[in-house]
């Protein structure tokens, strides 16, 4: 009895060359799943960081291209039946009778020239794109009172299309555009029963300075997806022939070697460790087989697999930190570049390349209202020769400070001894005079203030002026005006 339970504990066990090739199989998938995972996830990552960068793109571009005056007719007519209906259901409920009866409403927008010449140029847009990633382009009005947006043309296929007048709620990740417009509607993934798995961006169509609506671009990701799962099926099937290859050489091996050379390769083959790389490169390069045989071959071979896989790791990473090494000094060499030594604020050069900036927006009728504001320091030869240099440098820092508190959402500039100049736009653009007003102000309280001693006691004229684009066709108008509203002030300090 005791002898047929030896038996079947005997029938039961693995000799050691099966245990060998097992273990060598078994790493062998390891590695491809391992290999399989990480790619897998790294592409689709990419894959959706690529597309999202792309939907930006493509938004940001239909906005500056689309007819603003033709969306805007197209969007009134639209607005007016849809502010008419006392029903407004939603897509979510596309295809019941509320919805078809509202959707109803606005058939005769099919028929508008305006609405058939902007879905048609959307769709040229669409065919256009060179790779047929692009679902659809449609334009849309944000409707901030009822938190809605409206679809005004949708570019997609008639049957697939969102009529004109088809209302979309707010999702989280929206919401920021009901405060602030020019937000937009940046790239997100969005995946819903009524228009599948998407990439979505939309940025704002402006007229002059008002948002009167946004593009949106939709891509699909089901055929990026069907991409990506047939790179991995073709990585599954290159990895599985290599690890198919490498098993029938170990097996070979394993047959013709036995014992602690077998189990010594054994243990440093379980060591792998793809969280531990520096460990595991470790235990390979120990890995010293001197039996001058297929054993020695096959953990020469594994060893130069591990070192070629972290040699790879370590490039990869390498790179990586010299890129970013790269562009920090790209950033630091451009900041420096720009800014003024002493004063810490931008300088002639930064500038000069604003102004140009600014003229050639002047040239295509498209730059936006703006200001300039010429500042002088009042006294500075004096103060230089009574207090000497340091002292005459610290009032100059003091004022550019002063300037950068009044101005905050403003570029300041230092261009030239004790001239520093403020291109006004937006908020402040907006608000200069009291702007201007306040800078007045906080430098009279540096004047008159007996507690600091007279070198901090700074003076400085100021002086602006706005674009006029009928009668400007440079910076350099707008700044001559402001620079002779700058000396009659600093004329009109010196009297006082």
């Amino acid at each position: 009895m005791e002898e047929k339970v030896n038996n079947k504990k005997r029938k039961l066990s693995f000799n050691i060359e099966f245990k060998a090739t097992l273990i060598i199989i078994v790493l062998a998938l390891l590695i491809v799943f391992t290999s399989m995972i990480y790619f897998s996830i790294t592409e689709k990552r990419e894959n959706e960081s690529r597309y999202k960068n792309l939907a930006n793109n493509l938004s940001s571009t239909v906005s500056e291209v689309v007819n603003v005056p033709d969306y805007i007719e197209l969007r009134d007519k639209v607005l007016d039946i849809y502010e008419q209906q006392e029903k407004k259901p939603t897509s979510e409920e596309w295809g019941s009778p509320d919805w078809n009866e509202y959707t109803s409403k606005f058939a005769e927008i099919y028929e508008d020239p305006v609405f058939i010449r902007t879905r048609d140029f959307l769709r040229k847009l669409v065919d256009a794109n060179p790779n047929n990633d692009v679902n659809c382009f449609y334009l849309i009005y944000v409707d901030v009172a009822r938190e809605l947006c409206v679809y005004i043309v949708d570019s997609a296929p008639d049957e697939e299309a969102c009529p004109p007048g088809c209302i979309d709620t707010f999702s989280d990740v929206n919401k920021p555009v009901l405060e602030d417009p020019e937000y937009g509607f940046p790239a997100y993934t969005n995946n819903s029963a009524e228009y599948g798995w998407l990439v979505t961006a939309g940025f704002a169509i402006h007229n002059g300075n008002e948002v009167v609506g946004y593009a949106v671009v939709d891509i699909s990701m089901a055929a990026i997806n069907a991409k990506h799962l047939n790179n991995i099926a073709t990585l599954f099937l290159f990895l599985f022939l290599s690890v198919v290859a490498v098993c029938i050489i170990g097996i070979i091996i394993v047959h013709l070697v036995f014992g602690n050379p077998v189990r010594k390769l054994k243990r440093v083959a379980e060591s792998y460790d793809k969280d531990d790389p520096e460990t595991t490169h470790r235990n390979f390069v120990n890995l010293n087989m001197n039996t001058h045989d297929e054993v020695s071959d096959l953990a020469e071979s594994m060893k130069k697999m591990e070192s070629d896989v972290y040699n790879q790791i370590n490039q990869l990473i390498l790179m990586n930190k010299e890129l970013e090494e790269s562009q920090r000094e790209a950033r630091e060499m451009t900041a420096l570049a720009n800014k003024d030594g002493l004063t810490g604020v931008q300088n002639k050069i930064a500038y000069n390349r604003e102004e140009a900036r600014i003229n050639a927006l002047i040239k295509e009728g498209q730059m936006e209202p703006f200001g300039v504001a010429m500042i002088d320091l009042n006294y500075l030869k004096n103060t230089n020769d009574e207090f000497g240099h340091d002292a005459g440098d610290d009032a100059l820092i003091k004022l550019a400070h002063l300037i950068c508190i009044v101005f905050a959402h403003s570029p300041v500039y230092r261009i030239g001894g004790d001239e520093f100049v403020v291109i006004l736009t937006k908020h402040d653009f907006n608000h200069r005079k009291s702007l201007i007003k306040s800078f007045n102000i906080k430098n009279k309280q540096l004047m008159d203030d007996d507690n600091l001693p007279d070198a901090e006691r700074i003076s400085a004229a100021i002086g602006y002026a706005i674009f006029n684009p009928k009668e400007d066709t440079s910076v350099e108008d707008v700044f001559k005006r402001a620079d002779k509203f700058m000396y009659e002030r600093k004329r009109k300090m010196k009297g006082e």
